[in-house]
């Protein structure tokens, strides 16, 4: 089990869905945190309010950040690092289905969860500023599976697989002290899916979004409660299929190697 007492926590992500479910469960549990950091492009000066309030003990922050900038992103992690001296926890929680709109898909979903990710690094690495800690990835079940109906976006997730396993490795942690985690959650009723049918890679999904709006979803409450007990597993390199409730970890098959 995790002791989150004491540790500076940042959060990369928006004020709603999953990610804003794991603030509030992880404020309500009443550890006594350093600092809560949370970097966004926009404040939602009510919701900060509230998440501070579940915990007052806590200090909570926000640094506003561009994850299309990064620019931006260099900034913002300097002054957070900056503030709270060390970083124990980034949990990179941002999250767009726009298959449109490539640059944007990609940027967010990915570049700039690895632009804020090697940002935080020296705050992290034990041989740098840091004591090492955790860095928690949101991908999906389509970082695992194709999408045919989101293909981009799906691109991103298994870029973002692709990056957690690598920095997963045991090599790195030994070094860093910094263990690597992806969450994929699976169907969950979140403002992402309420427009689907406008964010498809291409005009012939309509089938393929009425099997997605058609099955069973689980809520955002629902996955931040498993995935905050696979982050307080502490596994270094793992993959976590959150899904209807249910927490599952994924073994990976090896299909090369040196």
């Amino acid at each position: 089990m995790y002791d989150w007492s004491g540790k500076n926590v940042v959060y990369a992500g928006g004020f709603t869905g999953i990610g804003l479910q794991l603030m509030h469960q992880l404020m309500q549990r009443q550890m006594k945190m350093k600092m809560v950091g949370i970097m966004h492009r926009m404040e939602n000066v009510e919701m900060m309010k509230k998440l501070q309030a579940e915990n007052p003990s806590v200090k909570v922050v926000f640094m506003q950040v561009n994850l299309m900038d990064k620019s931006s992103i260099e900034q913002a992690m300097m002054k957070m690092g900056q503030m709270m001296g060390n970083i124990d926890v980034l949990l990179n929680c941002e999250d767009v289905l726009l298959d449109k709109d490539v640059e944007t898909t990609m940027g967010v979903n990915l570049m700039g969860m690895i632009h804020m990710t090697m940002k935080a690094m020296p705050y992290m690495d034990k041989t740098q500023m840091g004591k090492g800690g955790m860095v928690i990835n949101m991908s999906s079940v389509y970082g695992l599976e194709p999408a045919p109906a989101f293909a981009v976006y799906a691109a991103a997730k298994h870029g973002v697989i692709g990056f957690t396993r690598s920095m997963g490795d045991k090599r790195i942690y030994q070094m860093t002290g910094v263990m690597f985690m992806a969450m994929c959650p699976g169907l969950t009723s979140t403002e992402m899916m309420m427009n689907l049918r406008d964010n498809v890679t291409w005009s012939h999904s309509e089938s393929m979004v009425e099997a997605i709006e058609s099955a069973k979803h689980q809520t955002p409450e629902q996955a931040a409660t498993q995935i905050m007990k696979a982050i307080e597993m502490m596994k270094n390199g793992s993959m976590w299929i959150v899904s209807m409730g249910q927490l599952k970890e994924v073994n990976p098959q090896m299909h090369w190697q040196m």
